[in-house]
């Protein structure tokens, strides 16, 4: 999967997915296809809006917006995710939490300390680490429910750098045991005596070697922190070295594209 900027691509390839937007069986989303033919999109959002577009391939996955304003008129409440839509087919697989993902760390790379979203749904956005704020009017006159995310700023000082060791209950090449189709292309265990926020055993992604183990020492090298869970996941070394940032996060997608998450180095 790929995140794209609509606005950051050649024109050809944005006629090729606005005519994709078009497609939703939403009215708001027939709506922002409106919006960003008749150039009118950022001047109701803000010149530094964004529509983020989940992809893989030619396929439109999902689409959401980065904007400054959104319905709510408020100037002090900013940013806002809006015009949030997952295609039918891909729904079910919390795909729309990899662009709130893109959208809080636009957020947190601006310096803003709290994103906000508003909507008609109860219980949705709670699955992305959303809280409800209050009932508020939309400019078009009808009722909203807003929602905020606060940005956090994690220290893993503590962690990052500490020798550890442990044991490896999924070995590379072996399968999930509640989802058989789910197949580890790293080693995943746990670290002996460290216990996470779930109350199990810490867990760990091992990188540094390539063929299946029972046990591990090494060093860890980077946390990815989820927005969405209880618990974080360690980077273990196994060989000394750290991995580039864009392989931890290849290796590890086969799991945390159903989380949202930044990755400390």
């Amino acid at each position: 999967m790929n995140t794209l900027d609509f606005y950051s691509l050649p024109a050809s390839e944005r006629a090729y997915w606005l005519e994709e937007i078009r497609k939703s069986d939403w009215e708001a989303g027939k709506l922002l296809y409106k919006l960003i033919g008749n150039d009118e999109l950022k001047k109701l959002c803000g010149e530094d809006t964004k529509v983020l577009l989940l992809t893989e391939g030619k396929a439109l996955i999902a689409f959401c917006t980065y904007a400054r304003q959104d319905e709510i008129d408020e100037p002090s409440m900013t940013p806002w995710t809006g015009f949030v839509y997952t295609f039918p087919e891909f729904r079910g697989k919390r795909r729309m939490g990899k662009l709130i993902e893109h959208t809080y760390a636009l957020a947190k790379e601006e310096g803003f300390e709290r994103m906000y979203i508003s909507t008609g749904e109860t219980g949705l956005y709670e699955k992305y680490g959303y809280s409800y704020l209050k009932q508020m009017k939309s400019i078009y006159g009808w009722d909203c429910r807003v929602y905020f995310k606060d940005i956090i700023r994690m220290d893993y000082g503590n962690v990052i750098g500490r020798e550890v060791e442990g044991h490896v209950d999924r070995p590379l090449g072996s399968s999930h045991p509640r989802h058989p189709e789910m197949i580890y292309p790293l080693n995943y265990g746990y670290v002996d005596g460290v216990f996470a926020g779930d109350g199990a055993e810490q867990d760990v992604y091992l990188f540094g070697v390539e063929e299946p183990v029972k046990s591990f020492k090494g060093k860890v090298v980077g946390v990815i922190h989820r927005l969405n869970d209880c618990e974080d996941k360690w980077i273990v070394s196994v060989d000394g070295k750290v991995p580039e940032r864009e392989e931890i996060l290849k290796r590890t997608e086969f799991q945390e594209q159903y989380f949202m998450g930044e990755l400390y180095l």
